[in-house]
């Protein structure tokens, strides 16, 4: 499935195999491989993945949904179902996937792993019901993880269960290509040495500030180009598809059509091609960037040179200047500046990147992984 939730699932589930532990995904229909066989009588069976057992059975997550998951729970023994949330992955309107955690009770035990607390949309007017349906789902579960500091913070008061912040990785694995992997990709986008290329990565939609990196964009000279890398709106959220009309019509508006290139959606190994073929990297959060974003650390991961907006919290690891640049949210004018400046300046450039690639190394999946473990270790052995 294509965005972070699929990505995230899918590197723990490699690193969890790497560790000796059988590991079971359950997912929609749509992700059933072109190569698995298709047929009435196998539609129940799980497809054999080198790291994994994917059960993609899940038409819509509603109600028979539930019933779904815990059959597989029971057929195959599972020991814990590790719920990856995020609102938009599960249609945002239906509350099935929150009762989860209570259907569960008494069959085996329920971590619920918040990639953010977005409320589900459920249906018009739904309310404080919606906020009620991710509270209701965190106080049944046995165990939460959140992906960043500020999750923790706002759930942590409110719940007496085990309670854990553990971090995101790479949504992507990290690949370093030769150069003329680097060459070829920006011969396929028709560019030229003179060309400085600003790069984008992760899907549209309205949170990551893309229509001010547009603004920018025209504010530059015809040197400067940007490349979108990757998918445009992916799997989940179906509000990102409206936004990304907004922007074309936005590219048109401002006059930079023959400046701006789109990849699509690509294998790890040519986004990684991509994210080396640009020259600077430039992903403006108008929430500000969070550790809870896999295509930042994709980023870093990469020791890719990166303008970014200042987080809304604290985030020690970094480093404004040192393993990244940070500007004010929204701010066109800011951005175009710091372009500028970087793109003038490539020992910089190169200094940020290599510092950015150290402070990855936090964020490795065998270390999330490992904490991820000793999380599931320690609620089980609460009952012994």
């Amino acid at each position: 499935m294509e965005g972070g939730v699929g990505a995230f699932t899918q590197e723990l589930a490699r690193a969890f195999h790497k560790e000796g532990h059988d590991v079971h995904v359950i997912s929609s229909r749509s992700a059933r491989p072109e190569s698995a066989e298709r047929s009435f009588r196998s539609r129940n069976d799980p497809v054999q993945l080198d790291f994994a057992y994917l059960h993609p059975r899940i038409e819509r997550w509603r109600w028979p949904s539930t019933a779904t998951i815990v059959d597989i729970v029971v057929r195959y023994e599972l020991e814990f179902i590790d719920i990856q949330f995020q609102a938009a992955a599960y249609n945002m309107n239906s509350a099935a996937v929150n009762l989860l955690p209570w259907r569960l009770k008494g069959i085996t035990k329920t971590i619920v792993t918040f990639h953010d607390l977005r409320v589900p949309y459920l249906f018009p007017k739904a309310g404080k019901l919606r906020r009620k349906a991710v509270s209701f789902m965190a106080r049944h579960a046995d165990g939460i993880i959140t992906t960043n500091y500020s999750d923790y913070a706002k759930l942590e008061p409110e719940l007496n269960i085990p309670l854990a912040q553990i971090p995101i990785g790479s949504n992507i694995s990290p690949y370093t290509p030769n150069h003329i992997e680097v060459a070829e990709a920006r011969q396929q986008l028709g560019l030229n040495d003179n060309v400085f290329l600003l790069g984008y990565f992760g899907f549209l939609n309205e949170s990551k500030g893309a229509d001010t990196l547009l603004e920018s964009l025209s504010q530059l000279d015809q040197r400067y180009h940007l490349v979108f890398i990757g998918g445009q709106t992916g799997a989940s959220d179906t509000t990102n598809a409206k936004f990304l009309e907004q922007i074309r019509g936005l590219i048109a508006e401002l006059g930079v059509s023959e400046r701006v290139h789109w990849t699509g959606f690509l294998s790890d190994v040519r986004v990684s091609a991509f994210l080396h073929a640009a020259d600077l990297m430039v992903m403006p959060y108008r929430d500000g960037v969070s550790l809870r974003r896999g295509t930042l650390m994709a980023v870093l991961a990469h020791g890719r040179p990166l303008i970014t907006t200042a987080p809304s919290e604290p985030t020690p690891e970094l480093d404004h200047g040192n393993n990244i640049w940070l500007i004010p949210a929204r701010d066109s004018e800011a951005l175009t500046a710091v372009v500028q400046t970087l793109a003038n300046d490539p020992l910089l450039r190169n200094r940020i990147g290599q510092r950015a690639q150290q402070i990855a190394a936090l964020f490795e999946w065998d270390t999330i992984a490992a904490q991820t473990i000793a999380f599931f270790e320690s609620i089980q052995n609460r009952d012994r």
